[in-house]
């Protein structure tokens, strides 16, 4: 649909002289967001610069994050926002921020920077869980359909690798999450889907621990405290959800050879 779009954009450019080209962006100037894990929840995101001329640029950038559920019904954005002179050929750190990540939240980070006519010259945007509300979160910086991306083959969309997140009640339940993503760990699963522990009561005020790879259950078992309990739970744990990977990709393997 994106190539489509700009297809359609090069191709009335080419026939209606008399329209405006459309501005390039990251030509002069490239906006770059590096995201990085911190621990099993945060998230740490870096917006930066990098100079591409022979000239000192005088700048403006925002950086956007904007977190909402799967449907929509709720949606916050944090933005931060400064100047900066930057020199020729310099790659320089704009803005630093951390978020933590839920599996059913769908978050857009977008990095936009100015010029000195407040004309967007740079852009970088990441999509985590999705790519809902993504026009939205580019038109709400005034962005227009005549831009066109010089890296328009990049991907946006942003994986969250080798994540698992916890939600438990108990000590014993945070002893299995701390077992089991030792080994997630130490065995380099690095899955592309969230991983999550959650911890629910359960009968006679025992607890039932639920592992989840987005969001769908592949293992269940009533907790025990017991240490050798929770190791060999793990265990069998990481076998089944190493097992649902190994499932997406051959799946995935036999989309692209069919």
């Amino acid at each position: 649909m994106k190539m489509e779009k700009i297809s359609l954009i090069l191709f009335l450019i080419l026939c209606l002289p008399s329209l405006s080209f459309g501005q390039f962006y990251n030509k002069e100037v490239e906006a770059s967001i590096n995201l990085e894990i911190l621990d099993n929840n945060v998230l740490e995101i870096i917006g930066s610069a990098y100079n591409k001329t022979e000239i000192s640029k005088s700048l403006r950038y925002n950086l956007s994050v904007i977190k909402g559920n799967q449907d929509e019904t709720n949606k916050s954005k944090n933005s931060q926002e400064g100047r900066i002179v930057l020199e020729p050929g310099m790659k320089n750190n704009l803005s630093t921020t951390a978020i933590n990540v839920q599996d059913e939240d769908r978050t857009i980070i977008l990095l936009l920077i100015y010029d000195e006519e407040e004309k967007i010259i740079g852009k970088d945007r990441k999509v985590l869980n999705g790519m809902f509300g993504e026009e939205d979160a580019v038109n709400e910086e005034g962005e227009t359909n005549e831009n066109i991306d010089v890296k328009d083959s990049r991907e946006d969309g942003f994986i969250l690798k080798g994540m698992v997140i916890e939600n438990t009640k108990t000590k014993a339940g945070g002893d299995f999450y701390d077992i089991f993503y030792s080994l997630y760990l130490s065995r380099n699963i690095n899955g592309e889907k969230i991983v999550k522990i959650e911890e629910k009561l359960a009968i006679a005020n025992n607890t039932q621990i639920q592992v989840m790879v987005d969001n769908e259950v592949v293992m269940q078992f009533i907790m025990n405290p017991r240490s050798q309990y929770l190791n060999t739970m793990a265990e069998q744990a990481l076998y089944r959800v190493n097992m649902y990977f190994q499932q997406l990709r051959n799946r995935k393997n036999q989309i692209i050879r069919y």
